[in-house]
């Protein structure tokens, strides 16, 4: 009976002991799954804080490439501006050039249009009138040129060419025909303007 009262005793000490074991393991492995509970939401709220600073840097060079873009689209954009400003001054200066240049050319017409007609006036024919009362009309310039013909006071003629040594001056009325317009200081024929 002693024995049996041993084992019962033992039993007792020993279900007392297997309980406290329990209890601290029970405890051990509540305090292991705190800990570890713990690791893992500090893990979590680390890659949290990583993701966090991922997606602030994400922004942040977004940010950097979108201010990079435009200041890029800007230069461009001023670069763009320019070269119209000097291609808008170069075409003005090509349109005030090309202004001149047919303000020149149309200068340059006019004026030999208007030599053209003075050189064509100088040898369109003159009216002529014979202001003596007999005139001789030579083959040539001179006095001792065989005559061919004469004109009388009044008479109007065509002058086509004139001719003077200094002294005397001719005049040409026809092919082969010339007559003194002034001569020894006297006016024979008076040719009009």
């Amino acid at each position: 009976m002693a024995e049996e009262k041993k084992n019962i005793f033992d039993k007792i000490v020993d279900s007392l002991t297997d309980r406290d074991e329990k209890e601290a393991a029970a405890k051990a492995a509540a305090a292991k799954a705190a800990a570890e509970k713990a690791t893992a939401e500090a893990q979590a709220a680390a890659e949290k804080r990583s993701a966090e600073r991922a997606t602030a840097e994400k922004a942040a060079a977004e940010a950097k490439a979108a201010a990079e873009k435009a200041a890029a689209e800007k230069a461009a954009a001023e670069r763009a501006a320019a070269a119209a400003k000097i291609a808008g001054d170069k075409a003005q200066a090509e349109r005030i050039a090309a202004l001149k240049a047919g303000q020149e050319k149309a200068t340059a017409e006019r004026a030999a249009a208007e030599k053209a007609a003075a050189e064509a006036k100088a040898r369109a024919p003159k009216k002529g009138i014979v202001q003596v009362r007999s005139l001789h009309i030579r083959k040539d310039h001179s006095a001792k040129s065989e005559g061919v013909g004469g004109l009388v006071a009044g008479q109007e003629v065509l002058v086509h060419e004139t001719w003077t040594d200094g002294k005397d001056t001719w005049v040409r009325i026809g092919e082969n025909q010339w007559a003194a317009a002034f001569y020894n200081g006297e006016t024979y024929i008076k040719i009009e303007a």
